[in-house]
């Protein structure tokens, strides 16, 4: 068995099976060519190629539907998981299930951010979509379908976010809540500015807690534990078990203060109506970046300046892996380095970051004395 490179981005697999000498092009990097040579040679290896007699002819659409039946429809996401599915539905649905394989799942993948222009991180979410849906295809499904392994797993996927640990500095935190405050009424009058006092609310949630933005979004005001100081997550883990995150009281003030709406027993409706599932900030939060000078930064990274301030202030691994609803530890243990760095700290994360929101500069604290 051999890797030939014909053209760039261009290989020829070549192996003995039965026999015969047999090839395959893979287009592509040289290491999934390798990954195609090796899954061949598995193959041959344990007798298991392809008796064309007994192929399965299941098409994609078949398994698609049936995905969605027992999988899609029944995720919080549903909405989203709908466009995901039918976008693989245009691709890949006219094929049967044992015609695709790594190299069509590869060809599909980068099209996502080739010819559709997807970016990287709304690539990986299709892709999280198909592998799944592949897994259950050569699992569960693997009688009807045809195939015993999921071809998703040959397809190497580029992760932007695995890495990133973009947390606001005490300064950044401070000019971002001065532009959160500069704009709660309308410009030239006393009425309330309904857009940013919900952005400015969703913003001081996230920062302040590390709650994810679709979490936020689904808060309902019975969420709100004031007596306990605490926020239930309507995002249940596994065994049924409830997550709280803290609230500080500066938080619950701004949550007591900000306008309900009336017979709505959710504290942020979907701006779209009731039967409107997805939401999003949109142009508003990029607006406020520029305003209080914010470069390359995302609405995900309030949640890791919370879980960065948290370690840094003598915070516990564990207590962090429990108020962000991480399923494995090991998804917390980044924050870690920041802990050790900052070890003979201690205090109320919460509490720190809304003094560092609320901390006045030098040259502030300069012209209200001059004005006193």
């Amino acid at each position: 068995m051999s890797v030939h490179k014909l053209d760039e981005e261009l290989y020829e697999v070549r192996w003995r099976e039965g026999g015969r000498n047999k090839s395959q092009t893979v287009h592509g990097s040289r290491d999934l060519a390798r990954k195609v040579s090796r899954k061949k040679m598995s193959t041959r290896d344990e007798n298991r190629h392809l008796d064309v007699k007994k192929e399965i002819n299941y098409r994609m659409s078949d398994l698609i539907d049936r995905y969605w039946t027992h999988y899609g429809s029944k995720k919080v996401s549903a909405d989203r998981e709908m466009s995901i599915v039918e976008g693989i539905r245009s691709e890949l649905g006219s094929k049967f299930v044992r015609e695709v394989d790594g190299i069509a799942v590869q060809r599909w993948y980068e099209n996502l951010t080739g010819k559709r222009g997807l970016a990287e991180n709304t690539a990986v979410r299709h892709f999280n979509v198909i592998h799944h849906m592949m897994e259950k295809a050569s699992t569960l499904w693997s009688k009807e379908t045809g195939i015993d392994r999921n071809p998703a797993d040959l397809v190497e996927v580029y992760r932007p976010d695995d890495s990133r640990e973009r947390y606001l500095s005490a300064e950044e935190l401070h000019r971002l809540k001065l532009a959160l405050d500069d704009r709660m009424l309308q410009k030239g009058t006393k009425n309330p500015n309904r857009t940013n006092l919900r952005m400015r609310l969703i913003v001081l949630i996230a920062v302040s807690t590390g709650m994810r933005s679709a979490e936020i979004h689904r808060l309902l005001w019975s969420d709100v534990k004031y007596s306990e100081g605490l926020i239930a997550v309507r995002a249940k883990l596994k065994k049924g078990k409830e997550r709280y995150v803290p609230m500080a009281p500066e938080l619950a003030a701004e949550i007591r203060r900000y306008p309900a709406v009336i017979d709505e027993e959710r504290i942020f409706p979907p701006k779209g109506g009731p039967k409107s599932k997805r939401q999003r900030l949109e142009g508003s939060f990029d607006d406020l970046l520029k305003r209080a000078k914010i470069r390359d930064f995302w609405f995900h990274d309030l949640r890791h300046t919370f879980a960065s301030w948290y370690m840094m202030n003598g915070g516990d691994l564990y207590e962090l892996a429990k108020i962000l609803g991480h399923a494995n530890i090991k998804m917390t243990e980044r924050y870690a380095k920041l802990g050790r760095a900052h070890i003979a700290k201690t205090g109320n994360t919460a509490k720190v970051i809304w003094n560092m929101l609320d901390k006045k500069t030098e040259q502030e604290e300069a012209e209200q004395q001059g004005i006193a």
